[in-house]
């Protein structure tokens, strides 16, 4: 069954897909605009979408589509904001010193790009709808869990290959690190394993602050080890 939000997150898909390419295909450095200054207005349209959806949907039949929009927004902020200090971490400013951001926006290098802090909120809130999407057509939390987790292992090789303008992995130039399309493989082994486990953040209807807050720490937590773990596998 289809529902009011089901169109509005299918074209975010797939503007933020075509954001993605364009990034990839257009010289964009030779065009005279920071590369993060691209994603903006796919962000806008996802902003003023969902959050009129949300708003200004009063239907009846419309409630608990809103209701889910919602709550995978609120997902993706949780899961976002909970992750930051693990990115601070790695990136140049921390002591990891593994990824660079090359197109600084609002706040210089002082921070995170925050074009990049929402895409990842973006990026949350669509594959989580998504799992609770097929949870409510009737497929096993785990299967379904299953798919979200391996959409989002490829889909993170996709997205960091596709914007290599806004990111430099292994800015250190570790040798011997593995990697899929210049993305180092801990990133896809732990988007995979993160999602995997979208049954237990909402065990027992965990309110979607605290889901996020959960897939957040664990994501931050799985990528530090395995990082530690294939860093130590390759030095040795």
């Amino acid at each position: 069954m289809v529902i009011k939000t089901d169109k509005a997150i299918l074209a975010v898909v797939f503007t933020t897909f075509l954001t993605f390419l364009l990034l990839f295909l257009l010289p964009i450095r030779s065009l005279g605009v920071g590369a993060i200054w691209w994603l903006y207005p796919n962000l806008l349209l996802a902003i003023c979408w969902f959050g009129y959806l949300i708003r200004f949907q009063k239907e009846q039949t419309d409630v608990d589509s809103s209701r889910l929009l919602f709550n995978s927004v609120l997902f993706g902020l949780a899961t976002t904001a909970t992750f930051l200090p693990m990115d601070r971490l790695f990136s140049r400013h921390g002591n990891l010193q593994f990824i660079i951001y090359r197109s600084p926006d609002f706040f210089g290098n002082i921070m995170t790009p925050v074009g990049i802090i929402l895409t990842w909120v973006l990026f949350a809130t669509l594959l989580i709808y998504y799992f609770h999407r097929l949870d409510m057509i009737g497929l096993h939390r785990l299967l379904a869990s299953t798919i979200i987790g391996v959409i989002a292992a490829i889909g993170s090789i996709v997205v960091y290959r596709m914007g290599e303008d806004l990111w430099i992995w292994n800015s250190l130039r570790i040798d011997n690190m593995y990697n899929i399309l210049t993305v180092p493989i801990f990133v896809p082994i732990t988007f995979l394993l993160t999602f995997l486990l979208c049954p237990y953040y909402f065990h027992r209807q965990q309110h979607p602050l605290v889901a996020g807050m959960r897939c957040g720490l664990f994501m931050g937590v799985v990528m530090f080890l395995s990082y530690m773990i294939l860093w130590r596998s390759t030095s040795v």
